[in-house]
């Protein structure tokens, strides 16, 4: 082994290098990620990793796609590299979620690597050309700072090893190795955006300028800390304006822009699925004008909602209860945006003496009547609260108490009697524990993150 070959430098050298245990090669046959398991398999000593590939089969291409599998079959016998092969019908996904062959193909692949490789790193070949064409596919679709990033040379247990690395070096060194490679004829139709990219676009831009792949890498590095700083900048903001119990988003306006789009982002992402939004620009700074007014609702898909009430951000799923939903002791997850965790115990001296302070969260299970369950606030419902003598609608507790936006998303706690607990109203004062009550069970609103 040539410690000194360019393409082993750039491994050992990378930020995709492989840490050590084990790593598996996503292998098609093609050039690059022959390269990459033969670079790995002379590194495999110096990075102490346990080497292994894995070939998907994408039920594509007939005969030409048996003769990939046959070929890494034959590659990673003569070195002595385990390998599975693992068969997917992208077809037929692609047609049950009305997906391109493209994208199902990529999605199918990368499961299939998950399920094969459950443990170390794995290892794909994108390179530095695949870098560009990712850079410059965002660019023309219009991308926030996110996009223009291009390809990481770490995301999760993907690794990139060859990212720095451009194909004419590639090829040199499959060359210096004596190895052949499989060619996939999909990669020189013009059907693909990316394949027009890579045969039209970048060779246009390597006659203007030939350093472009690596100028376009340095952007997109210089781009990448930005966003690593502008995100965990985001993250406190958000830590610090998030109410964990009312779901709402406080005092965005003395942030950034920058700041406050990465927020509105981050709260869409960590709302409890099934609640799947990619936002377009357009809509984020909806949003955000929402937010500077103090004021306003913006529909971000059929029944999930931005609304801004008196300068607070909820974001918010539509979700009515029809019918009642029994209690659980632990998670009652029944609204996206936060659910109600229920715990129960055996009272004690201490639990005795803080029950007053606990009133609006602290329930004498004994004292319910039957199955406790949820469901919404019926016009006619009352809670009796302690120390009051009369009776009020529940109705305008809440309307008095809780801000409109948090009402749809209220838990309300029933018995075969009636209303017995309201989040952030109370307890009914039949209920309430007291010196001789022996099981305490305490109702908590969390935020619901994924």
């Amino acid at each position: 082994m040539n410690r000194q070959d360019p393409l082993l430098l750039a491994v050992l050298n990378g930020a995709g290098r492989p840490s050590p245990g084990i790593c598996t090669v996503a292998f098609s046959g093609g050039a690059d990620s022959t390269a990459l398991l033969l670079c790995l398999f002379q590194l495999r000593e110096a990075l102490s990793i346990d080497l292994r590939a894995v070939h998907v089969h994408h039920g594509i291409r007939g005969e030409e796609a048996d003769r990939d599998a046959a070929f890494c079959k034959q590659i990673c016998e003569k070195y002595g590299i385990p390998l599975q092969t693992v068969y997917v019908d992208v077809p037929a996904y692609a047609k049950e979620n009305r997906l391109s062959v493209e994208t199902a193909a990529r999605k199918l692949r990368y499961q299939a690597l998950e399920s094969a490789a459950p443990e170390g790193e794995i290892a794909t070949a994108h390179h530095a050309g695949d870098h560009a064409e990712t850079v410059l596919f965002h660019l023309l679709r219009g991308s926030g700072m996110k996009g223009l990033r291009g390809i990481l040379p770490r995301s999760g247990r993907i690794i990139r090893p060859l990212l720095t690395a451009e194909k004419p070096e590639i090829l040199a060194f499959l060359e210096r190795c004596g190895e052949t490679f499989v060619e996939d004829s999909t990669n020189f139709t013009d059907e693909s955006s990316r394949n027009r990219l890579r045969a039209d676009l970048i060779p246009l831009l390597m006659r203007e300028n030939p350093a472009v792949l690596r100028h376009i890498a340095r952007t997109a590095e210089i781009l990448t800390e930005d966003e690593a700083y502008l995100s965990d900048q985001a993250e406190t903001a958000y830590r610090a304006c998030f109410d964990f119990q009312g779901g709402g988003l406080h005092g965005l306006m003395q942030y950034a822009k920058p700041i406050r789009m990465r927020v509105y982002m981050l709260r869409l992402e960590r709302m409890q699925k099934p609640v799947h939004i990619d936002p377009s620009y357009d809509m984020l700074t909806a949003i955000d004008s929402a937010v500077m007014q103090g004021s306003g609702t913006v529909n971000l898909s059929r029944d999930v909602y931005a609304r801004v009430y008196r300068g607070i951000l909820y974001m918010q799923t539509h979700v009515r209860l029809d019918a009642p939903v029994l209690m659980q002791i632990g998670e009652n997850r029944i609204f996206p945006e936060k659910l109600c965790f229920v715990s129960c115990c055996t009272a004690d001296p201490l639990s005795r003496n803080l029950h007053t302070a606990l009133t609006k969260k602290t329930l004498d299970f004994d004292k319910i009547k039957g199955q406790p369950y949820f469901r919404m606030c019926a016009p006619q419902d009352y809670l009796v609260l302690p120390g009051r003598g009369f009776r009020t609608l529940l109705k305008k507790q809440i309307q008095a108490l809780v801000p409109a936006p948090e009402r749809e998303t209220l838990h309300i706690l029933y018995d075969d009697l009636g209303c017995i607990w309201c989040e952030r109203i109370g307890t009914a004062a039949r209920v309430k524990p007291d010196a001789e009550s022996r099981r305490i069970l305490t109702a908590e609103i969390r935020a619901a993150e994924n």
